[in-house]
């Protein structure tokens, strides 16, 4: 970008600042009946992401774990158990979703590796979800295939902590993601079998 061009963000980002925090503030005094809204079909799935997107992820996501749950009439777990987030069927999952960013990739974060339990991966955009589901066994696999890396702590921190929580990420349309879609992608009914 050139000094002009670059002259020229800076003062629309400055010009547009204060409406871009109100609009923010409004979605995140609504988030909680935004759920409802889209299960009561006032508004679409596609609507409830595209508002959502603008939350800071420590807001969105939880926002869209809850819809998730709420959905798919999933039971939430107490997190003493160390489970991962909900059960349903009798199985225990651990969610995850990542939403758009600049580098196209999904970010999988504190991936809790000793938690007895499957996972439920999404990757989500402006107009859907696309949902992964992967049994425990599944997801060790794809964390040494795609090297999972340490999420938090310095080395020292790292080395005596026998639960450490992990990260990896997968660029969208990248041999990875292909991966993903051909075996771990459900849609419709993604609790059966």
């Amino acid at each position: 970008m050139n000094h002009i061009e670059l002259q020229k963000t800076i003062r629309y980002i400055l010009d547009n600042i204060d409406e871009s925090r109100r609009l923010k503030d409004s979605v995140e005094s609504i988030k909680d009946e935004l759920i409802d809204l889209t299960l009561g079909q006032v508004i679409s799935e596609q609507e409830f992401y595209k508002i959502s997107s603008v939350l800071l992820s420590q807001s969105r996501s939880p926002l869209w774990e809850k819809y998730f749950i709420k959905k798919h009439n999933c039971e939430r777990v107490n997190k003493n158990e160390d489970r991962g987030d909900f059960k349903k069927n009798g199985r225990y999952y651990e969610y995850k979703s990542s939403g758009y960013n600049q580098d196209n990739s999904i970010h999988i974060l504190q991936i809790r590796s000793w938690q007895d339990c499957n996972y439920i991966i999404q990757s989500i955009s402006d107009d859907r979800a696309i949902t992964f589901v992967l049994t425990h066994a599944e997801m060790m696999l794809e964390m040494e295939r795609i090297k999972a890396s340490s999420a938090h702590g310095t080395q020292k921190a790292l080395e005596e902590n026998k639960n450490k929580e992990l990260r990896m990420s997968i660029k969208r349309d990248s041999e990875h993601w292909n991966r993903w879609i051909n075996n771990y992608h459900k849609e419709g009914d993604i609790f059966q079998s």
